[in-house]
């Protein structure tokens, strides 16, 4: 086996694919240690959709993301490269507010594509001039990353997104 890696020749596998299985498995090794620590936040997120679902005026997207209307729109719906103008509050389902463009003062823009799945899925179904209040599921949120101090690996999200423009105006 030495002799194989270190002349790269009668080995089972490349040096490259050898490599790739042990990132490989090292993630995986990573993964099993983070569903330990952080096993609870994916449990009660789970908990909490199920919950959520039974609630009146609460839709389901395919992806798993639920949302509820607060205002209808009645402008154009956004495509995945639209360029948007939202304001926005996210929080974790403890109630904890983690970012808020309405305590800034001032809306954010980008487009619909740059950010987590389960706001791209909103996005694009929500006709600008809406409000929803949007529950992501953590694997259309972060998954297994921590995003700052306090969003925890596994965590669903709540946001509430108002969608102000599709392709807004550029100043």
């Amino acid at each position: 086996g030495f002799i194989s890696g270190t002349t790269g020749k009668g080995g089972l596998m490349t040096v490259d694919s050898a490599q790739q299985v042990a990132q490989e498995m090292m993630r995986s090794i990573k993964a099993k240690n983070m569903e330990k620590e952080f096993g609870p936040n994916k449990k009660a997120g789970e908990e909490f959709l199920a919950a959520n679902a039974k609630k009146d005026g609460v839709k389901m997207l395919p992806s798993g993301v639920q949302y509820r209307v607060i205002k209808e729109g009645t402008g154009v719906l956004p495509k995945d490269t639209s360029r948007v103008k939202v304001h926005y509050e996210g929080k974790t389902i403890d109630g904890k507010v983690f970012d808020s463009s309405y305590k800034r003062g001032e809306p954010a823009e980008f487009r619909c594509n740059q950010v987590i799945k389960g706001w791209t899925q909103a996005l694009v179904h929500m006709p600008a001039g809406s409000v929803w209040e949007v529950y992501i599921p953590q694997d259309q949120a972060y998954g297994a990353r921590q995003q700052g101090a306090d969003i925890k690996p596994f965590s669903m999200l709540i946001f509430k997104i108002e969608l102000l423009e599709v392709n807004p105006k550029r100043k």
